[in-house]
Protein backbone atom coordinates (compact mmCIF):
# COMPACT_ATOMS: atom_id res chain seq x y z
CA UNK A 1 0.00 0.00 0.00
CA UNK A 2 1.65 3.49 -1.15
CA UNK A 3 2.32 5.82 1.87
CA UNK A 4 0.22 8.93 0.84
CA UNK A 5 2.84 11.27 3.12
CA UNK A 6 5.49 11.10 0.08
CA UNK A 7 3.32 12.27 -2.99
CA UNK A 8 4.50 14.44 -5.83
CA UNK A 9 1.96 17.02 -4.77
CA UNK A 10 3.14 16.86 -1.02
CA UNK A 11 6.58 17.04 -2.44
CA UNK A 12 6.22 19.92 -4.77
CA UNK A 13 4.94 21.97 -1.83
CA UNK A 14 8.42 21.58 -0.02
CA UNK A 15 10.24 23.94 -3.14
CA UNK A 16 10.53 27.36 -2.48
CA UNK A 17 9.06 29.38 -5.18
CA UNK A 18 10.49 32.33 -4.50
CA UNK A 19 14.14 31.28 -4.19
CA UNK A 20 15.61 33.06 -6.90
CA UNK A 21 14.91 36.77 -5.65
CA UNK A 22 17.11 36.03 -2.59
CA UNK A 23 20.72 36.73 -3.49
CA UNK A 24 23.40 34.14 -2.95
CA UNK A 25 27.37 34.41 -3.37
CA UNK A 26 27.57 32.69 -6.41
CA UNK A 27 24.84 34.20 -8.31
CA UNK A 28 25.94 37.76 -7.53
CA UNK A 29 29.63 37.35 -8.52
CA UNK A 30 28.52 35.77 -11.91
CA UNK A 31 26.36 38.86 -11.98
CA UNK A 32 29.15 41.63 -11.01
CA UNK A 33 31.87 39.60 -13.55
CA UNK A 34 29.19 39.58 -16.35
CA UNK A 35 29.08 43.55 -16.44
CA UNK A 36 32.49 44.21 -15.67
CA UNK A 37 34.38 41.44 -17.87
CA UNK A 38 32.81 43.63 -21.03
CA UNK A 39 33.32 46.75 -19.63
CA UNK A 40 37.23 46.34 -18.44
CA UNK A 41 37.76 45.02 -22.33
CA UNK A 42 35.52 47.89 -23.59
CA UNK A 43 38.03 49.74 -21.64
CA UNK A 44 41.03 48.21 -22.69
CA UNK A 45 40.26 48.86 -26.42
CA UNK A 46 39.66 52.25 -25.89
CA UNK A 47 43.00 52.92 -24.09
CA UNK A 48 44.74 51.27 -26.86
CA UNK A 49 42.91 52.87 -29.39
CA UNK A 50 44.00 56.60 -27.66
CA UNK A 51 47.18 55.55 -28.25
CA UNK A 52 47.30 54.23 -31.68
CA UNK A 53 48.71 50.76 -30.99
CA UNK A 54 46.51 47.83 -32.36
CA UNK A 55 48.69 44.70 -31.54
CA UNK A 56 45.60 43.80 -29.31
CA UNK A 57 44.35 42.77 -32.63
CA UNK A 58 46.87 40.66 -33.75
CA UNK A 59 46.99 36.80 -34.36
CA UNK A 60 50.33 36.27 -32.95
CA UNK A 61 53.86 37.86 -32.77
CA UNK A 62 55.75 39.26 -35.70
CA UNK A 63 58.54 38.15 -37.32
CA UNK A 64 62.34 39.34 -35.64
CA UNK A 65 62.71 42.11 -38.36
CA UNK A 66 59.33 43.35 -38.50
CA UNK A 67 59.08 43.90 -34.55
CA UNK A 68 59.72 47.29 -34.74
CA UNK A 69 56.08 47.56 -36.37
CA UNK A 70 54.05 45.27 -33.88
CA UNK A 71 52.29 48.67 -32.82
CA UNK A 72 50.81 49.81 -35.82
CA UNK A 73 49.42 47.32 -37.82
CA UNK A 74 48.64 50.16 -40.86
CA UNK A 75 52.10 49.96 -41.31
CA UNK A 76 51.41 46.78 -43.51
CA UNK A 77 47.68 46.52 -43.70
CA UNK A 78 46.84 49.25 -45.62
CA UNK A 79 44.82 49.14 -49.22
CA UNK A 80 47.29 49.76 -52.20
CA UNK A 81 47.51 53.18 -54.16
CA UNK A 82 44.84 53.72 -56.51
CA UNK A 83 42.34 51.26 -54.80
CA UNK A 84 40.32 54.56 -53.86
CA UNK A 85 41.41 54.40 -50.72
CA UNK A 86 44.39 57.03 -49.35
CA UNK A 87 47.08 55.56 -46.89
CA UNK A 88 46.10 58.10 -44.91
CA UNK A 89 43.16 56.20 -43.81
CA UNK A 90 44.64 53.25 -43.09
CA UNK A 91 45.38 53.78 -39.60
CA UNK A 92 41.36 53.71 -38.78
CA UNK A 93 41.01 50.37 -40.06
CA UNK A 94 44.26 48.76 -40.82
CA UNK A 95 44.04 45.44 -39.61
CA UNK A 96 40.94 44.34 -40.94
CA UNK A 97 42.57 44.78 -44.70
CA UNK A 98 45.16 42.48 -46.06
CA UNK A 99 48.72 42.86 -46.93
CA UNK A 100 49.55 44.28 -50.56
CA UNK A 101 52.58 43.94 -52.30
CA UNK A 102 52.98 47.62 -52.41
CA UNK A 103 53.12 47.55 -48.65
CA UNK A 104 56.40 45.28 -48.66
CA UNK A 105 57.87 47.07 -51.62
CA UNK A 106 58.15 50.42 -49.87
CA UNK A 107 61.24 49.28 -47.95
CA UNK A 108 62.07 45.87 -49.36
CA UNK A 109 62.90 45.33 -53.01
CA UNK A 110 61.69 42.00 -54.65
CA UNK A 111 63.15 41.22 -58.04
CA UNK A 112 62.16 39.22 -60.29
CA UNK A 113 63.16 34.94 -59.75
CA UNK A 114 63.71 34.42 -63.63
CA UNK A 115 63.11 35.80 -66.76
CA UNK A 116 60.70 33.02 -67.83
CA UNK A 117 59.06 32.54 -64.54
CA UNK A 118 55.34 31.25 -64.89
CA UNK A 119 53.65 33.45 -62.67
CA UNK A 120 55.06 36.35 -59.94
CA UNK A 121 53.76 35.14 -56.74
CA UNK A 122 52.57 38.36 -54.16
CA UNK A 123 55.32 39.26 -51.64
CA UNK A 124 52.20 37.61 -48.79
CA UNK A 125 51.86 34.45 -50.29
CA UNK A 126 55.58 33.27 -49.59
CA UNK A 127 56.13 35.41 -46.50
CA UNK A 128 53.85 35.04 -43.90
CA UNK A 129 53.70 36.94 -40.67
CA UNK A 130 52.02 36.13 -37.62
CA UNK A 131 54.27 32.63 -37.03
CA UNK A 132 56.35 33.27 -34.44
CA UNK A 133 59.69 34.83 -34.29
CA UNK A 134 60.94 33.25 -37.81
CA UNK A 135 63.16 34.24 -40.44
CA UNK A 136 60.69 35.00 -43.42
CA UNK A 137 62.95 34.26 -46.22
CA UNK A 138 62.88 29.99 -44.63
CA UNK A 139 60.40 29.07 -46.74
CA UNK A 140 58.99 25.65 -47.43
CA UNK A 141 60.44 23.63 -50.28
CA UNK A 142 56.65 23.64 -51.68
CA UNK A 143 57.28 27.26 -52.65
CA UNK A 144 60.09 26.41 -55.15
CA UNK A 145 59.00 22.57 -56.01
CA UNK A 146 55.58 23.92 -56.95
CA UNK A 147 57.54 25.19 -60.21
CA UNK A 148 60.62 22.86 -60.16
CA UNK A 149 59.36 19.72 -59.80
CA UNK A 150 58.26 19.53 -63.27
CA UNK A 151 60.10 23.22 -64.93
CA UNK A 152 58.92 23.87 -68.09
CA UNK A 153 59.92 26.92 -70.28
CA UNK A 154 56.94 28.63 -72.40
CA UNK A 155 58.74 28.57 -75.47
CA UNK A 156 60.14 25.25 -74.82
CA UNK A 157 63.79 25.71 -74.94
CA UNK A 158 65.56 23.66 -72.90
CA UNK A 159 66.74 24.96 -69.37
CA UNK A 160 69.98 25.28 -68.64
CA UNK A 161 68.68 23.92 -64.55
CA UNK A 162 67.38 20.29 -63.89
CA UNK A 163 63.88 20.16 -65.06
CA UNK A 164 62.66 18.18 -61.92
CA UNK A 165 63.63 18.61 -58.37
CA UNK A 166 61.53 17.35 -55.36
CA UNK A 167 64.14 17.49 -52.49
CA UNK A 168 67.35 17.74 -52.04
CA UNK A 169 67.85 13.87 -50.32
CA UNK A 170 67.06 12.27 -53.91
CA UNK A 171 66.87 14.36 -56.82
CA UNK A 172 68.81 17.36 -56.99
CA UNK A 173 71.76 16.93 -59.62
CA UNK A 174 75.10 16.94 -59.03
CA UNK A 175 76.78 20.30 -58.51
CA UNK A 176 77.88 22.18 -61.65
CA UNK A 177 80.79 24.78 -62.48
CA UNK A 178 81.78 27.01 -65.01
CA UNK A 179 84.54 26.13 -67.36
CA UNK A 180 86.27 28.82 -69.22
CA UNK A 181 87.78 27.33 -72.41
CA UNK A 182 88.76 28.74 -75.69
CA UNK A 183 86.92 31.86 -74.49
CA UNK A 184 83.52 29.92 -74.25
CA UNK A 185 81.84 29.27 -71.17
CA UNK A 186 79.74 26.20 -70.39
CA UNK A 187 78.31 24.72 -66.95
CA UNK A 188 79.83 21.15 -66.31
CA UNK A 189 79.26 18.93 -63.75
CA UNK A 190 81.65 17.49 -60.52
CA UNK A 191 80.98 14.25 -61.75
CA UNK A 192 82.76 14.60 -65.45
CA UNK A 193 86.15 14.47 -64.21
CA UNK A 194 87.26 14.08 -67.47
CA UNK A 195 85.98 17.45 -68.95
CA UNK A 196 86.37 19.36 -65.22
CA UNK A 197 89.15 21.19 -64.87
CA UNK A 198 90.41 24.70 -62.85
CA UNK A 199 91.45 26.88 -65.74
CA UNK A 200 93.12 29.89 -63.57
CA UNK A 201 96.45 31.10 -65.12
CA UNK A 202 98.39 30.02 -61.52
CA UNK A 203 101.12 27.33 -61.08
CA UNK A 204 100.13 25.85 -57.03
CA UNK A 205 100.71 22.30 -55.67
CA UNK A 206 98.15 22.27 -52.76
CA UNK A 207 99.71 18.41 -51.60
CA UNK A 208 103.35 20.36 -51.28
CA UNK A 209 102.29 23.13 -49.07
CA UNK A 210 100.10 21.26 -46.63
CA UNK A 211 103.33 19.16 -46.26
CA UNK A 212 103.74 18.44 -42.29
CA UNK A 213 107.29 19.78 -41.81
CA UNK A 214 107.60 22.18 -44.48
CA UNK A 215 110.96 23.86 -44.64
CA UNK A 216 110.92 27.23 -43.29
CA UNK A 217 107.32 26.95 -41.25
CA UNK A 218 109.45 27.79 -37.97
CA UNK A 219 110.57 31.35 -39.67
CA UNK A 220 107.14 31.89 -41.41
CA UNK A 221 105.20 31.33 -37.68
CA UNK A 222 107.77 33.88 -35.99
CA UNK A 223 106.68 36.41 -38.43
CA UNK A 224 103.36 35.98 -38.71
CA UNK A 225 101.83 34.45 -35.71
CA UNK A 226 100.44 31.18 -34.97
CA UNK A 227 97.40 31.84 -37.17
CA UNK A 228 96.79 29.36 -39.94
CA UNK A 229 100.08 27.44 -38.39
CA UNK A 230 98.94 24.01 -37.21
CA UNK A 231 101.40 21.83 -34.70
CA UNK A 232 101.12 17.90 -35.98
CA UNK A 233 103.16 15.04 -34.02
CA UNK A 234 105.52 15.28 -37.06
CA UNK A 235 106.36 18.78 -37.08
CA UNK A 236 104.64 21.83 -38.10
CA UNK A 237 101.88 22.45 -40.86
CA UNK A 238 100.60 24.89 -42.87
CA UNK A 239 96.73 24.82 -42.41
CA UNK A 240 94.05 25.89 -45.15
CA UNK A 241 93.21 29.07 -43.02
CA UNK A 242 96.49 30.91 -43.54
CA UNK A 243 95.86 31.49 -47.00
CA UNK A 244 92.08 30.78 -47.54
CA UNK A 245 90.56 33.12 -45.50
CA UNK A 246 86.86 34.52 -45.30
CA UNK A 247 85.33 37.38 -45.99
CA UNK A 248 83.29 39.17 -43.16
CA UNK A 249 80.06 37.78 -44.38
CA UNK A 250 81.65 33.95 -44.43
CA UNK A 251 80.19 33.70 -47.63
CA UNK A 252 83.63 33.25 -50.08
CA UNK A 253 86.90 33.80 -49.26
CA UNK A 254 89.06 36.47 -49.76
CA UNK A 255 91.81 37.06 -52.70
CA UNK A 256 95.06 35.47 -52.22
CA UNK A 257 97.38 37.98 -51.81
CA UNK A 258 101.13 37.46 -52.69
CA UNK A 259 102.30 40.45 -50.24
CA UNK A 260 100.10 38.96 -47.25
CA UNK A 261 100.34 34.86 -47.93
CA UNK A 262 103.24 34.36 -50.40
CA UNK A 263 105.80 36.92 -50.01
CA UNK A 264 108.75 37.81 -48.68
CA UNK A 265 108.47 34.83 -45.98
CA UNK A 266 108.12 32.11 -48.18
CA UNK A 267 108.86 33.08 -51.40
CA UNK A 268 111.20 36.50 -51.90
CA UNK A 269 111.60 38.51 -55.34
CA UNK A 270 115.56 38.88 -54.33
CA UNK A 271 116.92 40.37 -57.26
CA UNK A 272 120.50 39.37 -56.85
CA UNK A 273 123.13 38.10 -54.41
CA UNK A 274 125.10 41.02 -54.83
CA UNK A 275 122.63 43.63 -53.88
CA UNK A 276 121.21 41.17 -50.89
CA UNK A 277 119.11 43.98 -49.72
CA UNK A 278 117.38 44.58 -53.43
CA UNK A 279 113.70 42.95 -53.34
CA UNK A 280 111.66 43.15 -56.28
CA UNK A 281 108.35 44.61 -56.34
CA UNK A 282 105.34 42.14 -57.15
CA UNK A 283 104.03 43.62 -59.83
CA UNK A 284 103.93 43.62 -63.67
CA UNK A 285 106.93 42.88 -65.78
CA UNK A 286 106.88 46.94 -66.73
CA UNK A 287 107.27 47.73 -63.06
CA UNK A 288 110.05 45.15 -62.62
CA UNK A 289 111.91 45.91 -65.33
CA UNK A 290 112.08 50.02 -64.20
CA UNK A 291 113.01 48.78 -60.64
CA UNK A 292 115.66 47.01 -62.10
CA UNK A 293 116.78 49.58 -64.10
CA UNK A 294 116.47 52.13 -61.28
CA UNK A 295 118.44 49.88 -58.95
CA UNK A 296 121.33 49.40 -60.97
CA UNK A 297 121.91 53.04 -62.16
CA UNK A 298 122.27 53.92 -58.27
CA UNK A 299 124.13 51.39 -57.33
CA UNK A 300 126.82 52.50 -60.17
CA UNK A 301 126.35 55.99 -58.86
CA UNK A 302 126.88 55.44 -55.15
CA UNK A 303 129.90 53.48 -56.47
CA UNK A 304 131.20 56.23 -58.34
CA UNK A 305 130.99 58.49 -54.89
CA UNK A 306 132.39 56.59 -52.69
CA UNK A 307 135.40 57.96 -50.96
CA UNK A 308 138.77 57.02 -51.92
CA UNK A 309 140.83 54.70 -50.31
CA UNK A 310 139.87 51.23 -47.51
CA UNK A 311 139.01 53.64 -44.85
CA UNK A 312 135.27 54.10 -44.52
CA UNK A 313 134.29 54.57 -41.16
CA UNK A 314 131.17 52.81 -40.45
CA UNK A 315 129.38 49.66 -40.94
CA UNK A 316 127.43 50.78 -43.56
CA UNK A 317 129.63 52.56 -45.60
CA UNK A 318 131.92 48.96 -45.24
CA UNK A 319 128.75 47.69 -46.78
CA UNK A 320 128.62 49.98 -49.94
CA UNK A 321 132.15 49.44 -50.44
CA UNK A 322 131.77 45.36 -50.71
CA UNK A 323 128.84 45.60 -52.47
CA UNK A 324 130.66 47.61 -55.42
CA UNK A 325 133.56 45.41 -55.43
CA UNK A 326 130.98 42.24 -55.29
CA UNK A 327 129.43 44.80 -58.53
CA UNK A 328 132.98 44.45 -60.09
CA UNK A 329 132.39 48.96 -59.43
CA UNK A 330 135.78 48.92 -57.22
CA UNK A 331 138.72 46.86 -57.09
CA UNK A 332 139.73 45.43 -53.70
CA UNK A 333 142.59 46.76 -51.69
CA UNK A 334 145.94 45.39 -52.91
CA UNK A 335 148.27 44.54 -49.61
CA UNK A 336 151.78 44.85 -50.06
CA UNK A 337 154.45 42.45 -48.60
CA UNK A 338 157.00 43.89 -46.48
CA UNK A 339 160.62 43.22 -46.79
CA UNK A 340 161.29 39.55 -45.89
CA UNK A 341 158.49 37.95 -47.48
CA UNK A 342 155.91 37.72 -44.25
CA UNK A 343 153.38 40.32 -42.87
CA UNK A 344 154.48 41.62 -39.97
CA UNK A 345 151.33 39.75 -38.15
CA UNK A 346 152.55 36.34 -39.20
CA UNK A 347 149.41 35.23 -41.81
CA UNK A 348 151.91 33.95 -44.03
CA UNK A 349 152.39 34.49 -48.05
CA UNK A 350 148.73 33.39 -48.78
CA UNK A 351 147.18 36.24 -50.75
CA UNK A 352 150.16 38.55 -51.00
CA UNK A 353 152.47 37.98 -54.15
CA UNK A 354 155.98 38.51 -52.89
CA UNK A 355 158.12 41.42 -53.91
CA UNK A 356 160.55 40.94 -56.53
CA UNK A 357 163.79 42.06 -56.54
CA UNK A 358 164.67 45.10 -58.41
CA UNK A 359 162.20 47.17 -55.43
CA UNK A 360 159.31 46.63 -57.70
CA UNK A 361 156.09 45.87 -55.69
CA UNK A 362 154.14 42.53 -56.52
CA UNK A 363 151.00 42.72 -57.65
CA UNK A 364 148.01 40.35 -56.06
CA UNK A 365 145.18 39.52 -58.42
CA UNK A 366 141.76 41.00 -58.07
CA UNK A 367 139.81 37.73 -57.05
CA UNK A 368 143.00 36.59 -54.44
CA UNK A 369 141.48 36.81 -51.03
CA UNK A 370 142.90 35.54 -47.89
CA UNK A 371 141.78 32.69 -45.59
CA UNK A 372 141.44 34.86 -42.52
CA UNK A 373 138.64 37.24 -42.73
CA UNK A 374 139.29 40.78 -41.89
CA UNK A 375 138.13 42.21 -38.51
CA UNK A 376 134.42 43.97 -38.64
CA UNK A 377 136.61 47.22 -38.58
CA UNK A 378 138.53 46.46 -41.44
CA UNK A 379 137.60 46.18 -45.25
CA UNK A 380 138.60 43.30 -47.15
CA UNK A 381 141.81 43.47 -49.15
CA UNK A 382 143.34 45.73 -46.75
CA UNK A 383 146.82 46.48 -47.53
CA UNK A 384 150.00 46.22 -45.20
CA UNK A 385 152.70 48.89 -45.56
CA UNK A 386 156.34 48.68 -45.06
CA UNK A 387 157.62 48.19 -41.52
CA UNK A 388 153.77 46.64 -40.67
CA UNK A 389 152.33 50.15 -41.18
CA UNK A 390 148.27 49.94 -41.38
CA UNK A 391 146.57 51.42 -44.54
CA UNK A 392 144.08 53.08 -42.29
CA UNK A 393 146.76 55.49 -40.79
CA UNK A 394 146.37 58.77 -42.14
CA UNK A 395 149.37 59.60 -44.11
CA UNK A 396 149.97 56.04 -45.65
CA UNK A 397 147.72 55.94 -48.31
CA UNK A 398 150.85 54.78 -50.44
CA UNK A 399 154.27 53.66 -49.53
CA UNK A 400 156.63 56.58 -50.61
CA UNK A 401 159.06 55.67 -53.31
CA UNK A 402 156.49 52.95 -55.22
CA UNK A 403 157.18 52.56 -58.87
CA UNK A 404 154.28 52.83 -60.93
CA UNK A 405 152.26 54.52 -58.82
CA UNK A 406 150.13 56.14 -61.13
CA UNK A 407 148.28 52.96 -62.90
CA UNK A 408 147.83 51.06 -59.79
CA UNK A 409 146.80 54.53 -57.29
CA UNK A 410 144.13 54.80 -60.52
CA UNK A 411 143.07 50.80 -60.07
CA UNK A 412 142.98 51.06 -56.26
CA UNK A 413 141.58 54.75 -55.54
CA UNK A 414 138.59 54.74 -57.84
CA UNK A 415 135.70 52.71 -58.84
CA UNK A 416 135.97 50.48 -61.95
CA UNK A 417 134.92 52.45 -65.21
CA UNK A 418 133.62 49.72 -67.27
CA UNK A 419 135.30 50.15 -69.81
CA UNK A 420 134.31 53.83 -69.86
CA UNK A 421 130.48 53.49 -69.35
CA UNK A 422 128.01 55.87 -68.04
CA UNK A 423 125.72 54.65 -65.20
CA UNK A 424 123.04 53.84 -68.03
CA UNK A 425 125.27 51.87 -70.09
CA UNK A 426 126.83 50.37 -67.19
CA UNK A 427 122.76 49.69 -65.86
CA UNK A 428 121.75 48.18 -69.80
CA UNK A 429 124.59 45.83 -69.47
CA UNK A 430 123.33 44.30 -65.97
CA UNK A 431 119.31 44.03 -67.03
CA UNK A 432 119.25 41.24 -69.25
CA UNK A 433 120.72 38.83 -66.73
CA UNK A 434 118.98 39.97 -63.84
CA UNK A 435 115.47 39.90 -65.74
CA UNK A 436 116.30 36.55 -67.06
CA UNK A 437 116.62 35.36 -63.13
CA UNK A 438 113.58 37.35 -62.32
CA UNK A 439 110.88 36.20 -65.19
CA UNK A 440 112.31 33.03 -65.93
CA UNK A 441 112.87 32.06 -62.37
CA UNK A 442 110.62 33.93 -60.44
CA UNK A 443 107.61 35.36 -62.11
CA UNK A 444 107.32 31.61 -63.86
CA UNK A 445 107.78 29.77 -60.99
CA UNK A 446 103.86 30.38 -60.34
CA UNK A 447 102.83 32.67 -63.14
CA UNK A 448 102.10 31.69 -66.89
CA UNK A 449 104.71 33.76 -69.21
CA UNK A 450 104.67 34.79 -72.73
CA UNK A 451 107.64 35.93 -74.83
CA UNK A 452 107.83 38.31 -77.84
CA UNK A 453 111.09 39.21 -79.58
CA UNK A 454 112.18 42.48 -78.81
CA UNK A 455 109.46 43.41 -75.68
CA UNK A 456 108.98 42.79 -72.06
CA UNK A 457 107.23 39.25 -71.18
CA UNK A 458 103.60 39.54 -70.64
CA UNK A 459 102.02 37.34 -67.20
CA UNK A 460 98.13 36.13 -67.84
CA UNK A 461 95.76 37.13 -66.13
CA UNK A 462 95.21 34.82 -63.10
CA UNK A 463 91.71 34.36 -63.28
CA UNK A 464 91.06 32.68 -60.12
CA UNK A 465 87.18 32.40 -59.96
CA UNK A 466 85.90 34.42 -56.78
CA UNK A 467 82.49 32.04 -56.67
CA UNK A 468 82.25 28.37 -58.44
CA UNK A 469 78.68 28.33 -57.57
CA UNK A 470 76.90 31.50 -58.33
CA UNK A 471 73.72 29.86 -57.82
CA UNK A 472 73.89 29.33 -54.08
CA UNK A 473 74.86 30.43 -50.94
CA UNK A 474 76.94 29.37 -48.58
CA UNK A 475 78.45 30.49 -45.00
CA UNK A 476 81.95 29.38 -43.79
CA UNK A 477 81.33 30.31 -40.44
CA UNK A 478 78.30 27.73 -39.67
CA UNK A 479 80.71 24.86 -41.21
CA UNK A 480 83.40 25.69 -38.90
CA UNK A 481 83.81 22.65 -36.94
CA UNK A 482 84.59 20.69 -39.91
CA UNK A 483 88.13 20.60 -40.54
CA UNK A 484 88.64 21.91 -44.81
CA UNK A 485 89.90 19.09 -46.13
CA UNK A 486 87.05 16.90 -44.96
CA UNK A 487 85.33 18.60 -48.19
CA UNK A 488 88.11 20.16 -50.11
CA UNK A 489 90.65 16.96 -50.85
CA UNK A 490 93.44 19.24 -51.32
CA UNK A 491 95.79 17.01 -49.46
CA UNK A 492 95.72 15.02 -53.00
CA UNK A 493 96.06 17.78 -55.33
CA UNK A 494 99.00 18.26 -57.22
CA UNK A 495 97.79 19.94 -60.53
CA UNK A 496 96.25 23.46 -60.54
CA UNK A 497 93.30 22.12 -63.11
CA UNK A 498 91.90 20.11 -60.15
CA UNK A 499 88.56 21.30 -58.93
CA UNK A 500 88.39 20.62 -55.27
CA UNK A 501 84.99 21.34 -54.55
CA UNK A 502 82.41 18.63 -52.72
CA UNK A 503 80.17 16.59 -54.35
CA UNK A 504 76.35 16.26 -53.67
CA UNK A 505 77.22 13.03 -51.72
CA UNK A 506 79.25 15.04 -49.26
CA UNK A 507 76.83 17.39 -48.66
CA UNK A 508 74.57 15.12 -47.88
CA UNK A 509 76.39 13.15 -45.21
CA UNK A 510 75.39 15.99 -42.79
CA UNK A 511 72.18 17.51 -45.03
CA UNK A 512 69.67 14.50 -44.33
CA UNK A 513 66.28 14.67 -43.42
CA UNK A 514 66.29 12.57 -40.10
CA UNK A 515 69.16 13.20 -37.80
CA UNK A 516 71.12 15.66 -39.84
CA UNK A 517 71.19 19.03 -40.59
CA UNK A 518 68.58 20.91 -42.36
CA UNK A 519 67.90 20.15 -46.38
CA UNK A 520 65.22 23.18 -47.39
CA UNK A 521 66.23 24.73 -50.78
CA UNK A 522 66.65 28.31 -48.97
CA UNK A 523 69.54 26.66 -47.27
CA UNK A 524 71.78 27.34 -50.38
CA UNK A 525 69.69 29.02 -52.40
CA UNK A 526 67.78 32.82 -52.73
CA UNK A 527 64.62 33.31 -54.47
CA UNK A 528 65.25 36.93 -55.86
CA UNK A 529 67.52 37.82 -57.97
CA UNK A 530 69.96 40.16 -55.97
CA UNK A 531 71.56 41.63 -59.11
CA UNK A 532 68.76 43.18 -60.12
CA UNK A 533 68.06 45.05 -56.41
CA UNK A 534 67.50 48.82 -56.46
CA UNK A 535 69.80 51.57 -54.73
CA UNK A 536 70.14 50.62 -51.25
CA UNK A 537 68.97 53.78 -49.84
CA UNK A 538 65.25 53.78 -48.84
CA UNK A 539 62.76 56.30 -48.83
CA UNK A 540 62.22 56.62 -45.25
CA UNK A 541 63.27 58.62 -41.87
CA UNK A 542 63.78 57.09 -38.50
CA UNK A 543 60.39 58.81 -37.10
CA UNK A 544 58.71 57.74 -40.28
CA UNK A 545 59.39 53.45 -39.64
CA UNK A 546 59.31 53.68 -35.50
CA UNK A 547 56.51 55.63 -35.33
CA UNK A 548 52.81 55.81 -36.86
CA UNK A 549 52.97 56.47 -40.98
CA UNK A 550 52.78 60.41 -41.96
CA UNK A 551 49.85 61.85 -41.25
CA UNK A 552 47.65 63.65 -44.00
CA UNK A 553 49.88 66.59 -44.46
CA UNK A 554 52.97 64.28 -45.54
CA UNK A 555 55.36 64.89 -42.21
CA UNK A 556 55.58 62.40 -39.54
CA UNK A 557 53.77 62.61 -36.31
Amino acid sequence: MADDRYTTKIRAKRIELQYFKRLHAFRRWKLILSIAAPLVATAWLIAYAARGDQRIYTSGPLSTAHAMFWTQCSDCHRPPVGDGAASSEAPARGFFLRVSAQACLACHDGPIHHEAQAFDPTCASCHVEHKGRVALAALGDAQCTQCHADLGTKDRTPSPFAPKIRDFASSHPEFKVAVRENGAVQRVSLDRTAELKDTAQIKLNHQKHLKVGLKGLEELRALKGRQGILDKREGLQLGCAFCHQPEASRAAMQPISYAKHCGPACHPLDVDARLSDAVAPHDTPVIVHAYLRTLFIEAFEQCQALSPGPKTGSVEADKVKKQCQELELARADVAEQPRGGRSPSGAGDEGVTERPRGGRLGRRGEETETKEEPSGDQPRGRRLQRGGQSADEPGSDWPRGRRGRGEEAEARTAPARAAGASALEWASLQLPGAEKIMFKQKCEFCHTMTYAADRLPQVAPTAIPSRWLPHSVFDHGAHRPLACTECHKATMSKETTDVLLPSVAVCRECHRERGGARTGCVECHVYHDKTRERDPSGPFAVPQLVKAPPAAGGSPR
